[in-house]
């Protein structure tokens, strides 16, 4: 079966070189390129997200992480368009930082486990009010964040030149990062050991070379101070459904 599967990725790319068929990761890492027609309304623009464990690699590399990491997560979304709940997100900005007890998908990873007890905080940066409730509940429809400790309103950076990426939360979070050159991701999908914690985007891997969350919140509510670059620990693509 192994011997197959890697007949049919061979024979994948030589398509792909050849121009008979298009690159999926190609099409991925472009912004509203899923091939698939939107719902009139529905929420588009960028998805970014990092964690404290590769997400791509080798089995050992990913299991030696598994079971210590893969508990710390940020995922930054920038709607350039839809709307949720009637109000429109254009212009929507929203970053959630998660907390877990244990790796937040060890279940995909080990393909056992239970569930981790996560706890989150969120900021947003909206023209109004209105958008930053749509775009908060929206958010929380679509990824277990657990319990939400704050919502804060900031001005965000959620964003994407070509294959580079940035994310930053002032006084928090900062990410930079580039997607994989050699979209690896795309053509050893089999190395692949996580999925985005938003289930409706489209992304190829990322490597992070400035990841780091300085710490927010005190008390009980504290969200703890972490780092992790230079790993292949990051998603980025379109938000298409």
């Amino acid at each position: 079966m192994k011997l197959l599967a890697l007949l049919s990725v061979a024979g994948s790319l030589a398509l792909f070189t050849s121009g008979s068929l298009p690159c999926p990761c190609d099409l991925a890492a472009r912004l509203g390129a899923s091939g698939v027609e939107p719902e009139p309304g529905s929420p588009a623009g960028l998805y970014v997200e990092v964690r404290n464990a590769t997400v791509w690699g080798g089995a050992c590399h990913i299991g030696s992480e598994a079971v210590s990491q893969g508990e710390l997560a940020a995922s930054g979304w920038a709607f350039d368009g839809g709307e949720a709940g009637g109000v429109g997100l254009a212009g929507v900005r929203v970053v959630a930082v998660l907390e877990g007890s244990s790796n937040l998908q060890a279940e995909e990873v080990f393909r056992a486990g239970g569930e981790p007890a996560i706890r989150s905080r969120l900021w947003v940066d909206a023209p109004s009010g209105a958008a930053a409730d749509a775009a908060v509940a929206l958010v929380r429809s679509r990824v277990d964040l657990g319990a939400v400790t704050v919502v804060r309103r900031a001005g965000l950076t959620v964003a994407r030149v070509g294959d580079r990426f940035t994310m930053d939360v002032p006084g928090a979070l900062s990410v930079e990062g580039d997607a994989m050159p050699d979209r690896s991701c795309c053509t050893m999908p089999e190395s692949r050991w996580y999925s985005p914690l938003d289930p409706g985007c489209d992304a190829v891997v990322g490597n992070p070379h400035v990841c780091r969350f300085e710490g927010a919140g005190s008390g009980r509510d504290r969200l703890a101070p972490w780092a992790f670059e230079g790993e292949n620990s990051a998603f980025v693509g379109s938000i298409d459904a």
